[in-house]
């Protein structure tokens, strides 16, 4: 799929793909500035990015682990009530990093759920480095709804922190959130509508 982000005031497309052990590996490196380095929530995206890679690693060791959609898809078939894990990324060519923007790390549940473990924006965006870059966690997670809803699946639910609990509320449409929230029924459909309004939307074998 395609969303589109905001850099220093104008529309860029960025892909949103499923991501892989070298995905994995970059992210784990992911570096911020010395000038923001300190910001609490670029200290947060470092530590998370760590645990969403090493996670997915451990992952990939433990529960079948999808690199492409096809890979999801079949391991569905095999096994109706497999878990399965995997990363989508946020990548766009011209970003300054070779690495991702940003990513969601899940794990599909045996109800045919997904936990969504860790969303990560690159401490160079969280940081509001020059070029500012707006729109890239919104657009994960509104690309997220759009998978899930693709798929069937009925329900995202996941774990906000007092940093990120303001943005999923306002990402989901709600007034507020606890250190819990859940995107089901018309909180999935409101960013399924998101995604589609505001982003390309292009399809997911694209």
């Amino acid at each position: 799929m395609e969303f589109q982000v905001v850099v220093a005031d104008r529309p860029r497309r960025v892909g949103l793909v499923f991501g892989n052990e070298r995905d994995a590996m970059q992210v784990n490196r992911w570096r911020a500035p010395a000038s923001v380095r300190e910001k609490t929530a670029v200290r947060d995206s470092l530590e998370f990015a760590r645990l969403a890679s090493n996670r997915w690693r451990y992952y990939r060791r433990s529960i079948p682990t999808a690199t492409n959609l096809a890979e999801f898809r079949a391991a569905i078939a095999t096994s109706p009530q497999a878990e399965v894990s995997f990363i989508l990324l946020a990548k766009a060519d011209w970003f300054q990093s070779s690495s991702a923007l940003g990513l969601a790390q899940c794990r599909r549940t045996y109800c045919h759920n997904l936990i969504l473990e860790f969303l990560e924006v690159h401490p160079l965006v969280v940081g509001k480095t020059a070029p500012v870059i707006e729109g890239v966690g919104s657009g994960i997670l509104f690309g997220l709804a759009e998978m899930a809803g693709r798929l069937g699946i009925g329900s995202i639910w996941g774990e906000a922190t007092a940093h990120s609990a303001p943005f999923y509320a306002k990402a989901i449409g709600v007034g507020q959130i606890d250190d819990q929230f859940s995107m089901r029924g018309g909180a999935l459909e409101h960013c399924r509508r998101k995604f589609r309004e505001n982003f390309l939307g292009t399809l997911l074998e694209d």
